[in-house]
Parts: structure tokens; sequence; C-alpha cells
């Protein structure tokens, strides 16, 4: 059974064209008594495809942005809640670069890479089910960060434009799935999530030489999504983990060091 659930995992992940955006972790709490705490160092690197809407005044339809890339550091603090679950909080910072691309007007691709932002992010984790070397649980979490860039001169189409522009992005991601102890020291968590991506792109400056600010709204690609990690302990307070997710729109990876108290 556990040889099983690892495959199907796999293979949704290796049939998504690409991957997704906050580090997740086992979807079970680690603090299984109400008042214990942990404190983790996270990294999470994604590669994000986001809806745009069309702007008129650019003569620009709808699109797909590719390739919008993400760094994120975070702190987590999590506090145990009792009966099987958590809650936590992360802050850290992030910066952002679209590639070099045409999309969207070729705006992307002129915007360059945005200045290091403050994330805020937080969500809870319920044990549901907990046996002897597996175990079931339920993950909700939500981040947001607004990334600014740098004002900027090009063309879109036949327009001559001065913009800086700030995505401002809420990502909501809601997961559940096993977590298989395969000895003292070693586990493997996955499943399923969706994701949510809600966001404006604002831009502000001038088009053809006249003052004019534009805001188009920005969503995901894709909602459904798989991951899978591992975990390893490291003592008995101690944990090193790493995973990696996957849309059909985004792609991302990352790891985290938690210390248990």
């Amino acid at each position: 059974m556990k040889r099983l659930i690892i495959v199907v995992i796999g293979a949704m992940l290796m049939s998504t064209q690409v991957w997704a955006f906050d580090l997740m972790g086992p979807t079970i709490s680690r603090l299984k008594d109400s008042g214990k705490t942990s404190v983790g160092v996270e990294y999470f690197w994604s590669n994000m495809e986001i809806d745009a809407d069309g702007i008129s005044a650019l003569d620009l339809t709808s699109d797909t942005i590719g390739d919008f890339e993400t760094d994120k550091i975070t702190a987590n603090l999590a506090l145990g809640m009792g009966r099987g679950s958590e809650i936590f909080f992360r802050f850290g910072v992030a910066d952002a670069g679209p590639d070099n691309n045409n999309d969207w007007g070729g705006i992307p691709g002129n915007m360059g890479s945005s200045d290091e932002v403050l994330v805020l992010g937080g969500g809870a984790k319920w044990t549901l089910y907990d046996g002897a070397d597996f175990a079931w649980g339920l993950l909700t979490q939500v981040s947001w960060a607004e990334y600014d860039f740098d004002g900027r001169s090009y063309s879109v189409g036949d327009y001559d434009v001065a913009l800086s522009t700030d995505f401002e992005m809420v990502e909501v991601q809601i997961a559940t799935g096993p977590v298989f102890q395969i000895n003292e020291d070693i586990t493997i968590f996955g499943g399923p999530f969706l994701y949510f991506l809600n966001g404006e792109a604002d831009f502000d400056g001038t088009i053809d030489g006249s003052p004019a600010r534009v805001i188009a709204d920005l969503d995901q690609e894709s909602i459904l999504g798989g991951y899978i990690g591992a975990g390893l302990e490291l003592g008995q307070k101690a944990n090193l983990s790493f995973e990696v997710q996957a849309t059909s729109g985004s792609y991302g990876m990352g790891g985290q060091l938690v210390w248990k108290f």
C-alpha cells in the first residue's frame, strides 16, 4: 500500500507540465501537545505561470505570463494547539524576476528583477490519523507579497511607455496526504493540493508621454497539483526536509530546517 501511494504521487508530479509556491512540509502536525513550539528556517524557489487580464490602454488582450521566478527565505514559527493540530506563522524576504520573453506584449521581459520585499504567511495543520508508521493529515496555508519593480522605458506594440510596476499576490494552498515513517529517522510525505492565486499588477508612469496608471488582475494558471518530499530527523529536537511541488502551470522546490521546543 505504501509503495502504491508513493507511485501515485510520483506519477502525478511527472504528468504535470511544470511545478508550484510555498513550502508545505508534512501535512500532519509535528507538535502533538498543546503549547509545544517549533522554529524553522525555509528556502523556496518557484517558477510560475500567471494569467493576466487585458490592458485596453495598451491594446493588450489577456495572456499568460510564463517563467515568473521567485526566491523566498523565511522563518517559520509554529504552536501546538492540542489534539494533533498546530498553527504557524512565517515571515521573510522574497524577490521575483520574469523571464525575458514576449508574453503580454513583452511587458514581463522589460520589467527586470524586483527589489527584495517582505513576505508574510501562515496556516494550520491537522493530524487526521496517526498510526505506528503511517499518518494522514490536512494542511492549509496562505502567503502575501508585493513585488516592486523599478521604472523602465520600453515599447509595447505601438506605444512608448515609461512604467514602474508592482505585483501584489496572495497565494493559498490546501493539501492532504500521507506521511510514511520509513525508519526511526526518515519519513516520506506528499499528496494532492489545491492552489489559488489572487493578484494585481499596478503600472504607474507614462504612455506616449501622458501620465497613466493601469491596473490588471492576476490569477493562477491551474488549481490542482501534487507534491512529494522527505524528512530526516537530526536527533530528538531537529528535522531537515526537502520537497518538490507541481501544478500544470507552475513548479517549485525547497527545504526546511526545524527545531522543536
